[in-house]
């Protein structure tokens, strides 16, 4: 068997290279090519870690025509709409936020707005854009290269790692057309109703019945069938002691006091801004308590975050604070974006250990409380507005759809103001269990268990994808 696996950023690295994916399907006896959009040293990490893949091709350079950009942002614009109805939830206009810095952005936003708001009032309508958009791809030079790509190797079956990408687009479209299978996993827990599933596939994997449900809902034209239960590797990780530390020693790497608690404070990206504000008032708040028995912070920034936004507070608290920043590579100069930057492999062993040797996470609805959860740490979210009459609001948030999963379950414990953050804290190091204490029934509900069983499940589907005819 022969599968193409499409790698259009660094983050499918972690979450499927980097686990025992890949390695298991090469064992069994299958093929697999690496059609990316990754840098040269984020392949280079790959074959250092990962040698039992070997065949990599760079997929060619893609420039979506201006109608096809068009239609592509409308369609999105118009589902956007829907599905503020269909979920009854506004807060899903947040995802609609296209940077409109230039004329021709303007314009095309612009266009895009008013496009996407007629298709919106017909779902019909929508599938006719979604036929349009398919065709315009096709006419694109770019399809014939991938064609003669796609017949030399001649793949059983392509699987993507980012279903939002647009330079995958026509990669699908050509396999479509050569009735080669075509599959895709939904990559993280809030993506569904971000309406950026752009091309059609013959089956998706999804981490829960959740997202199942969301997918059955928001895009009736695929059938229940083709959607696939399988969890994600991407938390494998935790479960592999090969990964661990001792704590003497990770203390002893980072310049960490042995004897005192610590909490681990992980960033978001710039989409956050208010981030070291939060970590400026943790500070304050610790700084209440004596020296001697005063907590430590481990402080992890956003993989993609490269502002100087933190060292105002960094510097301040110099003697509160460890910075272990995430090993990430990436392009000189780059946007900060996932597409121009990649997780080392040495990243998971940072970030296992982090969270493995701390007390308490602290963040602004991040993730990492699911990562918190599996080694049953308890996780406090921010949940005030640091800065007053501010225009990004903390209960936007908590109100997106993700985060309904947490619908009648004590999942987490909540700082409601800045006068909170010191009684949250002591709470949960002296009853870490009663702090967020449906922590693991959350976890169930967004990800399928067992957990360390993902990678195969998933190598399963994929076979049997193949098999069916």
């Amino acid at each position: 068997m022969k599968m193409i696996l499409l790698v259009p950023d660094g983050v499918g690295i972690r979450n499927y290279i980097f686990s025992s994916f890949i390695r298991n399907f090469i064992i069994d006896g299958n093929e697999v090519l690496v059609y990316h959009s990754i840098s040269k040293s984020a392949i280079e990490e790959i074959q250092m870690n990962k040698s039992e893949i070997r065949d990599f091709k760079e997929i060619p350079d893609f420039k979506e025509k201006f109608i096809a950009r068009l239609l592509r942002e409308s369609i999105a614009y118009a589902r956007i709409l829907i599905n503020i109805k269909k979920l009854n939830n506004i807060t899903i206009l947040k995802f609609w936020s296209p940077s409109k810095n230039g004329f021709k952005k303007k314009i095309l936003y612009f266009l895009a707005e008013i496009l996407g708001f007629l298709l919106s009032k017909s779902y019909s309508l929508i599938l006719k854009a979604d036929t349009l958009y398919e065709k315009e791809i096709v006419k694109n030079k770019t399809t014939k290269l991938i064609k003669k790509t796609l017949l030399d190797y001649q793949p059983d079956i392509i699987l993507n790692l980012h279903q939002r990408a647009p330079s995958t687009v026509p990669i699908i479209s050509s396999a479509i057309e050569l009735n080669i299978k075509v599959t895709t996993v939904i990559y993280s827990w809030d993506n569904i109703p971000k309406a950026r599933l752009i091309s059609r596939y013959d089956s998706y994997f999804v981490w829960s019945k959740l997202m199942k449900k969301e997918l059955d809902l928001l895009y009736p034209e695929i059938k229940s069938s083709q959607i696939h239960i399988v969890g994600t590797p991407q938390f494998e990780f935790y479960f592999d002691e090969k990964h661990y530390l001792n704590k003497d020693f990770f203390y002893d790497q980072f310049g960490l006091d042995i004897h005192k608690n610590t909490i681990c404070f992980s960033g978001n990206d710039q989409a956050s801004p208010y981030e070291a504000y939060y970590l400026n008032d943790i500070c304050e708040a610790l700084c209440e308590i004596d020296q001697i028995d005063r907590p430590q912070i481990i402080f992890r920034r956003c993989p993609v975050d490269k502002t100087n936004r933190f060292n105002q507070v960094l510097n301040k608290y110099n003697h509160l604070i460890v910075s272990i920043d995430p090993d990430w590579g990436g392009v000189v100069g780059s946007d900060g974006s996932f597409s121009e930057n990649y997780p080392r492999f040495n990243d998971l062993s940072l970030l296992i250990n982090t969270i493995k040797h701390s007390d308490i996470v602290i963040n602004l609805g991040s993730t990492m409380a699911h990562d918190a959860a599996i080694l049953d740490k308890p996780c406090l979210y921010l949940n005030y507005d640091p800065v007053v009459n501010s225009v990004f609001k903390v209960e936007d948030i908590y109100n997106f759809q993700h985060f309904k999963s947490m619908e009648n379950l004590k999942a987490v414990g909540w700082i409601n103001s800045k006068d909170e953050i010191l009684k949250k804290i002591v709470s949960a190091l002296i009853n870490p269990s009663q702090v967020g204490k449906d922590r693991k029934k959350w976890l169930e509900k967004i990800v399928l268990h067992p957990i360390e069983n993902s990678s195969h499940i998933l190598n399963k589907k994929i076979l049997k994808c193949i098999s069916v005819s």
